[in-house]
């Protein structure tokens, strides 16, 4: 009698095939290890404007207006001030890691949007000398230009805000409760609440932009820019 030849369960090709493809547990463990930074260097970085935002609107105008509004010593303005306390501790604990990587993040857009104009603004072979001659003539072209959506001038009022400040301090100086005083202790809550409205709409939104690094493609794949 003949025997007949065993043939393999049709299921263990497709479940080898599908073993090959899946990747290396080492090749997993690697990218995860290099995202790894990034992501913690965002953490910083998020976090620290989010603490910022949150103590310029939760605490310093809710502080101030709640004073102005419900009376000193109300319990909305006993919110402002333990919130203002609690982002100050916060901002404590970041800013040794946050300096650093401001520093860095914006130096990597200052590059991004470089090489961006460059790539936009490449001459075709026959007219390079043409335009490299219009660049000389026209220095300004190649200064460099803030990315999209940086607003500079809200913040032009910062050196006033501060200068009212500080008189207000000198004024502070006075007897407390005489006229001097209570004329100081409003221009005070002037300056801090335009200080904290600048820092919310502009300040905070100016760095997010700065430190944000924008995707590139290249070809299908869609990656973070990083200088060399």
């Amino acid at each position: 009698m003949r025997r007949r030849a065993r043939v393999p369960p049709p299921a263990a090709a497709p479940a080898a095939a599908t073993a090959s493809a899946r990747p290396p547990r080492r090749a997993l463990l690697k990218a995860a290890a290099a995202a790894l930074p990034r992501l913690a260097a965002d953490v910083v970085l998020y976090g620290m404007l989010a603490v910022l935002w949150v103590s310029s609107v939760c605490g310093t105008i809710v502080e101030i207006l709640g004073r102005w509004v419900f009376g000193e010593g109300s319990s909305v303005e006993a919110a402002g001030t333990a919130v203002e306390r609690a982002c100050l501790v916060a901002m404590l604990v970041l800013i040794p890691a946050y300096v650093p990587l401001v520093r860095m993040r914006v130096l990597e857009r200052v590059e991004f949007e470089r090489k961006e104009k460059e790539r936009r603004e490449k001459p075709a072979s026959n007219q390079a000398s043409t335009v490299a001659l219009a660049n000389e003539e026209l220095p300004e072209r190649n200064r460099p230009q803030l990315p999209k959506g940086v607003k500079l001038a809200p913040l032009f009022a910062l050196p006033s805000l501060l200068q009212l400040m500080n008189l207000a301090i000198i004024m502070l100086l006075h007897q407390e409760g005489s006229l001097m005083w209570r004329v100081g202790s409003v221009l005070f809550d002037v300056a801090r609440l335009g200080i904290a409205v600048i820092g919310a709409l502009f300040g905070v939104p100016n760095v997010f932009i700065l430190v944000t690094i924008p995707r590139v493609k290249d070809g299908d794949n869609v990656t973070h820019f990083q200088s060399p």
